[in-house]
């Protein structure tokens, strides 16, 4: 990764919002966000949005940080690659 530590950028994804720029596209990842439910369980939410697209590229809602957290790597968003595929070519970025 670009000016960053991919694994870094992954543990931070749980509680941190981040911005990176890839292929020219500038991105934001909504980190980790939990929603306690009325039954007393836990919603947890986290996305990718491309902002130069204006575009939601990836959404994932599950009971667990950690289970959003690993499909976010699995995921082929990022020109059909996954994270871990393209993060050597990816510039984690201020806002």
């Amino acid at each position: 990764m670009i000016d960053g530590s991919a694994r870094e950028f992954i543990n931070k994804l749980y509680y941190e919002d981040h911005y990176v720029v890839y292929k020219d596209n500038k991105y934001f990842l909504n980190g980790c966000q939990t929603k306690h439910l009325e039954n007393g369980t836990d919603s947890v939410r986290l996305e990718v949005y491309n902002l130069t697209k204006n575009l939601t590229v990836f959404s994932i809602t599950k009971s667990t940080a950690n289970d959003c957290v690993e499909a976010f790597q699995d995921a082929p968003i990022w020109s059909g690659k996954t994270f871990w595929e393209i993060e050597n070519q990816m510039q984690w970025v201020d806002e």
